[in-house]
């Protein structure tokens, strides 16, 4: 008992009590930690400026042992379940043709997938990662002339 009261203490100032908006949803219907179904009331942790979702504090607790490979985990589901809805066929940095330069770079910001060019471009990027998300997720009549959204 002490020490889920010593997790969830420790914890306490990252749960968040309502729901986080995300441009493109949670990707996981399941507990991270666990696998078994969120359910209506997840228990939300924000871990590195990305929600996460579990079923229960313990769930939590064991997300607090090995988070790395829970976080690789999510990160995989993301780049699965945006990968395709992306808007952009241009890089949002450099303003190149995906896929000009090679294979694109894929790169996970909080729960939100972003492409680019190369992996230069990354760094950039991070820098005023705010800027550069919200011409991800904007309608294309907002977006600089050498961005081209995606035709659907």
């Amino acid at each position: 008992m002490r020490l889920l009261l010593l997790i969830l203490l420790s914890i306490a100032p990252i749960l968040h009590a309502g729901e986080y908006k995300l441009p493109y949803g949670y990707p996981l219907e399941t507990c991270l930690s666990c696998g078994d179904p969120l359910g209506g009331a997840p228990t939300i942790l924000i871990h590195g400026g990305r929600q996460l979702k579990f079923c229960s504090l313990a769930c939590v607790g064991s997300f607090t042992k090995s988070p790395e490979t829970m976080i690789s985990n999510l990160e995989e589901q993301i780049r699965i379940s945006q990968r395709d809805k992306y808007q952009l066929k241009t890089c949002v940095i450099s303003g190149h043709e995906l896929g000009s330069m090679g294979e694109p770079v894929e790169w996970v910001h909080g729960n939100t997938l972003v492409k680019f060019c190369c992996g230069a471009c990354i760094e950039k990027f991070e820098a005023d990662p705010d800027k550069f998300l919200l011409m991800i997720n904007s309608d294309s009549s907002d977006l600089p002339a050498h961005f081209v959204p995606r035709k659907q």
